[in-house]
């Protein structure tokens, strides 16, 4: 990074960087950097902070700065010099070498050192990106599956150790894996330090949190504020007797929303931040961050201070800790979740990574109706993501799916938002009867009737039932809808994410049900303890398991090696007069691929000539495959369930050898 490529801090900020400079100079003169990155970045941490704290003494900001410092100090030379390089190439995420997994740290391998274990097993799969669910000390008994941390610096007893996730942060850098730890930033758990401290008494410690002396303002809040776990954690406020207050619960009693609107919050989480990224963190998963900031009269998710607040973490983030991105956890609106990579001037200021739950319910949607028509649609208006960041794109995850499909959106294919979304339910929860789905309801709304749907990929995509009634038709089209599903995930644009298990095709699990601490929460179904012994026969021909893994670890070797993939590519959804195929194509630099992704359980074809020009003279390569095809008649004919990637081919160059689809599909791979 040359110094001169930053603007110089002006006013008030070239008050504050000189204060900063002489109250630092020992550490400046340490880390040559520093100076660097403090002019570059000190603009944003003021702009933000001064939006959300206006009020606040220069004196905060400087302890803020002493924080940071005292962080540089405690990150380790390798880890300084792995920022350097990040710093200087800033789309080292972008790459599409970069394929994710996420998983259970007790469900997935025991704890810690069982996981490192496993390291070989993450590699066979092409993972660079792994996202281990909450494995902070939680409280004990109830938890959130993890997300009611009770401290941020300690790891789960069951788990390991702080140590332990350090050397296993080191042992992944090795294998070039990058670690993704969840960070749980809108509330804590009862049982925290802080919040004790709030119920012995403590004035500053109360105002850590948002809390009420009546229920004048809760009730008024009330009033627009919708329920996240209506069924087992109704209403947003809980009552504490030890101090005769009511304090702000989104999710459940024991989680506590923080007052974000406390500077001294601010401070205090963004030294946690930084000691998780000391620990070896690449990635903190900033959970629930669509709710931390409240407003009356809203449904206080989504307010616009949420960006002020991310700018002002990630700017100090960069100037201690460049080599860490930031990932939000917004599960919003299909136009709402683009905000948190950074909109309307806030372009590479917010976070650098979002999960596209819209992608991932839109693709269920398509799967069920076998019609991309929503899908494409929806796709086509959303707003892209700023150049400097990427989504992570999913099949599925650890949460249930819920169906964010916007009323307007479903309107502009000609269909009714409620009834698209009931279908949705239906259809998974195995209600219609054409339907092959083994999935479960999930936090029904009692005024709409709408829920959102736990299970796993292989249970919803049909291989549960399959299996069961042992029909092997059945379960080679459960095979192709999950491997269809994974070739869109991987092709498109962002970074991959593999629920852990998924590669082998595990089912729902009822174990969950003999755990009181569980039982009431279906999405601990789709949750199971990895099945070794399935995995063990990932190697064996001719098994489902071997089948699944095998095409999930050739779309991450293929993917790795194509440039077309990179996450700064050009994109655009192509509409086919076939509402049953969806056509992608993406461009960098002088590649180009097409996707063409078969959701019909039947033969289907696109016209060449409505196609942009590389495609047009039938001629392609499907690197997936490593077959040259030449497609006849002028169509362009996916099996069922089918999926190619394809790049450009002159005939000159493979007419002898291709292969022919044809269309209609008489012989489908017959040679020329």
């Amino acid at each position: 990074m040359r110094t001169d490529d930053v603007a110089p801090p002006t006013g008030a900020d070239t008050d504050l960087l000189r204060r900063l400079l002489a109250r630092h100079a020992d550490a400046c003169r340490a880390f040559p950097f520093l100076e660097t990155r403090l002019r570059r970045h000190l603009p944003d941490v003021r702009r933000g902070y001064r939006a959300l704290y206006h009020d606040a003494d220069e004196s905060r900001l400087l302890r803020l700065f002493d924080a940071l410092v005292e962080g540089l100090h405690e990150r380790e030379a390798d880890v300084r010099e792995r920022d350097r390089r990040r710093e200087a190439d800033p789309a080292w995420f972008q790459v599409p070498a970069m394929v994710g997994m996420m998983c259970y740290v007790d469900r997935f391998a025991d704890d810690l050192a069982g996981l490192i274990e496993k390291i070989p097993y993450l590699e066979e799969l092409g993972v660079s990106y792994l996202h281990l669910m909450p494995l902070m000390k939680p409280r004990q008994g109830p938890n959130d599956g993890g997300y009611a941390v009770a401290d941020y610096r300690a790891v789960d007893p069951r788990l390991g150790t702080i140590d332990q996730l350090r050397v296993l942060a080191r042992r992944l850098h090795a294998a070039g894996i990058h670690l993704v730890v969840d960070f749980v930033m809108n509330h804590t758990a009862r049982e925290h330090a802080w919040a004790q401290a709030a119920l012995a008494g403590d004035a500053r410690f109360q105002a850590f949190y948002l809390t009420f002396e009546n229920r004048a303002l809760p009730d008024a809040y009330e009033r627009t504020l919708p329920e996240v776990f209506p069924d087992f954690a109704p209403g947003n406020f809980t009552y504490q007797p030890a101090i005769d207050r009511w304090v702000w619960t989104t999710f459940y009693d024991f989680q506590w929303d923080l007052n974000y609107a406390n500077p001294d919050v601010f401070e205090c989480i963004f030294r946690e931040m930084l000691f998780l990224a000391n620990v070896g963190a690449d990635v903190l998963r900033l959970d629930a961050v669509p709710f931390v900031w409240k407003r009356m009269g809203t449904n206080c998710q989504n307010q616009p201070e949420i960006l002020d607040l991310l700018s002002a973490f990630r700017a100090l983030m960069r100037i201690a800790a460049p080599g860490v991105l930031f990932k939000a956890e917004a599960i919003v609106a299909p136009d709402d979740i683009v905000r948190y990579l950074g909109v309307g001037g806030y372009e590479g200021k917010a976070c650098d990574l979002a999960y596209h739950a819209t992608l991932m319910n839109h693709l269920w949607h398509a799967l069920a109706c076998e019609n991309t028509h929503l899908l494409r649609t929806t796709l086509s208006t959303l707003p892209a993501a700023p150049r400097e960041t990427t989504w992570i794109n999913y099949v599925r995850c650890h949460d249930d799916i819920g169906w964010g499909i916007a009323d307007a959106n479903a309107e502009a294919v000609g269909q009714h938002g409620r009834d698209t979304r009931m279908f949705c339910t239906d259809f998974y929860t195995g209600a219609l009867p054409h339907s092959y789905a083994e999935g479960y309801r999930f936090q029904v709304d009692e005024g709409t009737g709408e829920a959102r749907v736990s299970g796993t990929a292989a249970a919803l995509a049909g291989l549960q039932r399959a299996l069961v009634e042992a029909d092997p038709e059945a379960v080679d089209r459960a095979v192709r809808r999950l491997l269809l599903l994974h070739g869109v995930v991987y092709f498109m644009k962002g970074i991959p994410l593999l629920y852990s298990g998924d590669e082998i095709g595990q089912l729902n699990d009822f174990s969950y049900l003999n755990d009181p601490l569980k039982a009431a929460d279906n999405r601990w179904i789709h949750r199971p303890q990895m099945d070794w012994q399935k995995a063990a026969w990932r190697h064996t021909p001719g098994r489902v398991e071997q089948c699944l893994f095998e095409g999930v670890r050739r779309l991450a070797r293929v993917r790795s090696v194509q440039q077309a993939l990179d996450g700064r590519s050009e994109d655009r959804v192509l509409l086919p007069d076939n509402d049953h195929l969806f056509l992608v194509e993406r461009v960098y630099g002088d590649e180009r691929l097409l996707l063409a992704a078969n959701f019909s359980h039947a033969w289907q074809a696109a016209a060449l000539h409505a196609l942009p020009p590389p495609w047009r003279e039938g001629y392609s390569h499907d690197v997936l495959a490593d077959a040259r095809l030449r497609f006849a008649s002028g169509f362009l004919a996916v099996p069922p369930y089918g999926l190619y990637w394809l790049a450009p081919a002159q005939p000159s160059e493979h007419k002898p050898h291709a292969q022919v689809v044809a269309w209609p599909p008489e012989s489908y791979y017959g040679k020329t």
